[in-house]
């Protein structure tokens, strides 16, 4: 059994993925040797980071033959595994299991809507086959005809900040009303709900009505009011007579808002905009269904005003519209549907939160009680297992699905995931912890049960042969090319010192200075503790070795849960440590490369031949660009970016060729011939491994896509409209979307590479969109070039893809679709005589075959950042420095009493650095090759800042502080 504690590295990864998986993605080669001019800039942190004092290291890295891969398992699993922790609830236990690989892409009969058989849930209070109280629900995976045992934990106690506590208070009391507020419990001025969000606004004379969202806005001519800006929107309790508004809605400019009537009017900072919420005059929607924009729209002297808000969490966004809807008076939906795909089956919960709102616990977090509140979020967060455990029992009546029941029981994690039309989006973290204010989106989202699928670990060839995907490799080498391939300069061939790494099919090359090699298998420590010399620590390094933080046993890491042989849990939390450590040197390596060849790209790798290139002629055979050189500064303390020198000599038997596909050659030098000829072993499987799999993920979107055309009857042309603006009930059981498009291990962290593509990007607004290779990993948009030009505009040809900037995604909004029309400005406004009122044409891409017809708005996605930062002093810091000013202040009291003369402990009182409020900031415009790859960027890059937004609220607190009395 495992000890680790859900927040650790290895428990997050394992929420959503399999051991099999974990190891897998996990598994990594280093080719040696390092440099000993390395080791002497680098070896006193690196030796101290990767060598415990008092022995060897832990055999977390393995020196010998690469051992093999476990692919995914498509065979049955040993029943009866240890259960393990859920993904959200702490008491909550599912069994563990391994990937699904079942396909979700079938064909689809034009009577599947008809064919769909419809189970209700039973009206009665509770029974056996609803569940059971919500507290006590699995979660993730339900074994079929099997109680699972239920450890509850006591809740522990919490520190929450104002404005978590004003909210949850108020989602409590919405709760125990039956989704409606009390007014009459809440005071006068009481801050109901605050957060920070990107605001903008327009103003249109004509008349919108009661439903307006991004199809209504085509036809809707409007002018911009304000720019997008950055504001603190509160929800506050305020009776208006005149309008008979119960709420209003603030926007302020600062970060310090009063939480009471009284400290309203002391305030000096009054809100820039104030909204009435009354159901005669303001509008609520869910604008974009894709990045969650939410839109308030009011109407006065025949004007009408439309605010597009745009919180940093769509789980946020979906839970404000929940809550503005409650406040108009709005009444949430009493029953649930939720579809089952690989069953063909529908499913409706009746009253899905009926034990959750008629809990005693609710009504005490309603008056402010920590402990019930604390309570309440894990009640909250367990919502979305319970719907699982809910639909499993049902299913469960029928005996014709007992058995896929069981075999998903065995094999796969289950999940809950909202699709619209071919994209799915899953519920976890925020999402699975706000599940009541996220059922909004059952508006435009069908909730589906499927089973979690992660990115595929093996692809076949044409002949059927199935091929595992090789570990990646590392190491040193010298690339004796330059970036446009050439091969010599002034009759002399050019040398560079490098570290390359892959990652999927990207290998990645950085400067020495910048890499950290993995650290080898086992490093004796001396007795002194002091740092061992370069050349012992060189001798003690086998040349080749394994990097596997995740070693497996019969299905179970070996250090987690592998029966008798189970580790300590000082030994688990300190080999979670060291995997932790590996995924942030491999983060922190991409994030300092220089640039990347694409293996898709390489023809073949090959031995040296000589008369390749016309250089030849002049080169000698010799080993004069020495590899395991001791000067520190050609190794170890080299940050230049040009080539390090030129030689006329060239070792033929330690250099290898990289051949492309545009003709150039790409020489690189390794340590000798055997690591030479690992290094051409390697990339050789790489290359066919990762050049089959890019051509099947690029068939499976055309198969996806295909197979809409065919189910709704349309064509290319209006597939983009259809995916973006169709009505859910135009979409709901005919569309079709594939889990494994739309994978879990972007979530999980399982790779390195979130996402990565072509995009062409606009830096500024008015600059015009230039085509470049784009990655997303660990909260940052790397930019890489896709091609040099010349003076005179000609392209010319080269080797590798260089690396020309970067967005930190920290503090950043993503919105999309319409929204991106002021940011577009030149539109493409081509006339097509086929098809009068399109102006895009239609669009072939020759690397990959892929087609596209989508407007540019359809394909454009903007990230707006901050560009003016201010001081702040959040709440948990002022917190932190009363108690310590307290504990301080009764130091000196004692010490005084005993004789002594206090020495007058202050505390000072930390600043932060945050985002200034109510500024213009700064847009980076990027467009997508079609309206499907838009999706897929948009969803990945909400899904890395909503990871950033939740570490930096853990770590500094939620950026807002809450003055004055508590209601």
């Amino acid at each position: 059994m495992s000890t680790l504690p859900p927040d650790s590295h290895t428990a997050r990864r394992l929420e959503h993925s399999t051991p099999e998986h974990l190891h897998a993605t996990a598994l990594r080669t280093f080719i040696g040797p390092i440099p000993e001019g390395w080791l002497k800039s680098h070896r006193k942190q690196w030796y101290k980071h990767y060598v415990t004092k008092g022995g060897n290291r832990a055999p977390t890295f393995t020196a010998a033959t690469q051992p093999s891969r476990t692919p995914e398992l498509s065979a049955p699993v040993v029943s009866g595994e240890t259960p393990r922790p859920s993904s959200q609830s702490g008491d909550i236990q599912g069994a563990d299991t391994s990937a699904s690989t079942t396909s979700l892409l079938r064909g689809q009969r034009d009577d599947r809507s008809s064919s769909r058989v419809v189970f209700q849930d039973a009206p009665t209070s509770q029974s056996h086959t609803d569940g059971g109280p919500l507290e006590h629900r699995p979660s993730d995976l339900l074994p079929p005809k099997k109680v699972v045992s239920q450890v509850v934990a006591t809740i522990p106690k919490v520190r929450f900040s104002d404005s978590t506590k004003q909210q949850i208070r108020q989602r409590a009391r919405r709760l125990a009303v039956r989704g409606n507020l009390s007014w009459r419990k809440v005071k006068e001025g009481e801050v109901l709900k605050v957060d920070r969000m990107l605001v903008c606004s327009d103003i249109t004379q004509q008349s919108v009505g009661t439903e307006f969202d991004e199809k209504v806005s085509s036809g809707v001519v409007t002018r911009p009011l304000d720019k997008w800006r950055e504001y603190m929107v509160v929800c506050r309790r305020r009776h208006d007579d005149d309008t008979g508004a119960e709420s209003v809605l603030q926007l302020y400019q600062t970060r310090v808002i009063a939480a009471s009537a009284a400290e309203v009017g002391k305030s000096k900072k009054k809100p820039k905009v104030q909204i009435p919420l009354s159901l005669r005059k303001v509008h609520v929607n869910l604008f974009s269904s894709l990045d969650k924009t939410l839109c308030i729209w009011t109407t006065d002297r025949g004007y009408t005003t439309i605010y597009y808000l745009r919180p940093q969490s769509g789980a946020a966004a979906v839970d404000w519209y929940t809550f503005l809807r409650g406040v108009l008076g709005f009444k949430a939906a009493r029953t649930l549907q939720v579809n089952v795909p690989d069953l063909s089956v529908t499913l409706r919960l009746d009253d899905p939160f009926r034990i959750a709102e008629t809990t005693k616990t609710l009504a005490d977090a309603a008056e402010g009680n920590d402990a019930a509140i604390a309570q309440a979020m894990n009640d909250e967060k367990g919502a979305a297992g319970a719907i699982v455990s809910r639909c499993i029992s049902m299913l469960e009546q029928t005996p014709e699905w007992k058995e896929i029941l069981k075999a998903w029981s065995q094999h796969d994690r289950i999940g809950l995931a909202w699709k619209r039309y071919d994209r799915l989006e899953w519920v976890y973290g925020a999402v699975e912890q706000r599940m009541y204010g996220t059922l909004a989106m059952a508006k435009t989202h069908d909730l589906e049960l499927r089973m979690k699928n992660h990115y595929p670990l093996k692809t076949k060839t044409q002949d059927g042969e199935t091929l595992e995907e090789p570990p990646p490799v590392e190491g040193f080498l010298i690339r004796l090319t330059s970036q446009k391939g050439h091969i010599r300069r002034m009759g002399r061939m050019l040398f560079k010192r490098l570290y390359f790494a892959t990652h999927d099919q990207y290998l990645f090359f950085m400067r020495p200075a910048n890499a950290t090699p993995p650290p080898p298998p086992r490093l004796k420590a001396t007795l002194n503790g002091s740092v061992p010399p370069s050349k012992d620590i060189a001798e003690q390094m086998p040349l080749t070795y394994d990097v596997d933080p995740y070693p497996m046993d019969g299905g179970h890491i070996t250090w987690i849960d592998s029966g008798e042989g189970v580790s300590s849990a000082p030994e688990q939390r300190r080999r979670d440590g060291e995997a932790a450590a590996e995924t942030e040197r491999n983060s922190k390596m991409l994030m300092g490369c220089d640039g990347f060849i694409n293996l898709c790209d390489v023809k073949k790798v090959r031995k040296m031949h000589r008369g390749a290139v016309p250089a030849d002629e002049n080169l000698r055979e010799g080993s004069e660009v020495e590899f395991d050189t001791a000067d520190e500064a050609e190794v170890g303390n080299n940050t230049s970016k040009q080539d390090d020198g030129a030689t006329t000599e060239v070792d033929d038997a330690r250099t290898f060729e990289l051949l492309m596909t545009n003709g150039l050659v790409i020489r690189l030098q390794a340590y000798d011939l055997q690591t030479k000829n690992t290094w051409m072993k390697r990339l050789r499987e790489l290359v066919t491994y990762w050049q089959l799999r890019k051509k099947q993920d690029m068939d499976l979107f055309k198969s996806v896509r295909q197979q809409n055309l065919e189910a709704l009857q349309i064509d290319e042309r209006a597939e983009a409209m259809v995916g973006s603006f169709a009505q859910r009930w135009e979409i709901s059981g005919h569309s079709v979307a594939s889990a494994e498009m739309y994978n879990l291990c972007g979530i999980a962290q399982c790779r390195t590479i979130h996402l990565a593509g072509l995009l062409f990007r606009k830096p500024r607004k008015h600059t015009t969109f230039t085509r470049c290779h784009v990655v997303l990993a660990d909260g940052r948009l790397l930019v890489f070039q896709d091609m040099l030009r010349s003076r005179s505009g000609r392209e010319l040809v080269n080797v590798h893809h260089e690396r020309i900037g970067s967005v930190d995604l920290r503090g950043c909004y993503v919105y999309s679709g319409l929204l991106t029309e002021n940011d577009l400005l030149y539109q493409n406004r081509t006339f097509d005589s086929n098809a009068p009122g399109t102006h895009a044409l239609p669009r072939v891409y020759l690397e990959d075959g892929w087609t596209s017809t989508d407007e540019d708005a359809m394909t454009t996605f903007v990230i707006w950042h901050a560009t003016s930062r201010s001081w702040f002093r959040s709440s948990q810091r002022v917190d932190d420095v009363r108690r310590d000013s307290q504990a301080a202040s009764e130091r000196d009291k004692a010490a005084e009493q005993g004789g002594i003369l206090g020495k007058g402990y202050k505390t000072k009182n930390k600043l932060m650095r945050v985002s200034q409020l109510g500024t213009t900031g700064r847009s980076v415009v990027f467009k997508a090759r079609s309206r499907a790859e838009r999706d897929h960027w948009v969803m990945a890059l909400q899904i890395e800042i909503e990871r950033l937004a939740a570490e930096d609220e853990e770590r500094r607190g939620e950026g807002v502080r809450l003055v004055g009395e508590e209601a």
